[in-house]
């Protein structure tokens, strides 16, 4: 099995609390787990890479600087608890414009794969998004995750996935079906998420 080397994140539900249209670095929240998780995974070695849809840009509703706004407040936030986000990358674009960068396309990623040289079958997408969980799927990563923080629990039952609840691992749960695009592993939250990468997808180096 590969080394599991980079998280792709989605941001909002994901990472930090979704508030509508998010645009002001002083109201950025983190999520459930979200610190506890990710401080995990940064102690096995992983590179980290957030990837947000902001359709707020393109529908006129904050601007491209207080994205950007968001984006360093964010890095500050996490790296307070030792957790480096390599690279952030975003989608202005709203629903109705043609592009190919919003997810669940996967223009965001082929950007990044060439800038920072990833590979699929090392990466592991986590979000809280049906969009999230078929991006990864495009893109034939290792696994994606879906998180119930944010809209996680409305997707989760959207798609049809079993009852949480019922799962005997109290913060996961492996879904052991990708067909009619479900997600590998259902988490609570980022922690959730970092206990199943680590115990079920990673191999540390010897």
């Amino acid at each position: 099995m590969p080394r599991i080397r980079n998280i792709l994140l989605d941001r909002d539900g994901t990472v930090i609390l979704d508030k509508h249209y998010q645009h002001d670095p002083a109201e950025l929240e983190f999520e459930s787990g979200a610190v506890e998780g990710l401080a995990r995974l940064a102690g096995a070695g992983m590179r980290f890479f957030v990837l947000t849809n902001q359709s707020g840009i393109g529908r006129g509703y904050f601007s491209e600087q207080a994205m950007d706004a968001c984006t360093r407040r964010l890095d500050e936030m996490l790296a307070a608890h030792g957790v480096v986000v390599t690279d952030t990358i975003y989608c202005p674009h709203a629903p109705e414009d043609t592009c190919r960068c919003r997810k669940p396309d996967t223009g965001m990623w082929e950007v990044l794969r060439e800038r920072h040289g990833l590979l699929p079958e090392e990466c592991v997408m986590i979000g809280d998004k049906i969009a999230d969980v078929h991006f990864g799927l495009r893109a034939g990563l290792a696994a994606s995750v879906l998180v119930l923080t944010g809209k996680g629990e409305k997707q989760a039952r959207k798609l049809g996935l079993p009852d949480f609840e019922s799962c005997p691992a109290s913060r996961w749960m492996d879904t052991g079906n990708v067909e009619g695009g479900w997600p590998n592993c259902v988490a609570r939250d980022l922690e959730g998420a970092a206990q199943w990468i680590l115990e079920s997808l990673h191999e540390p180096e010897a």
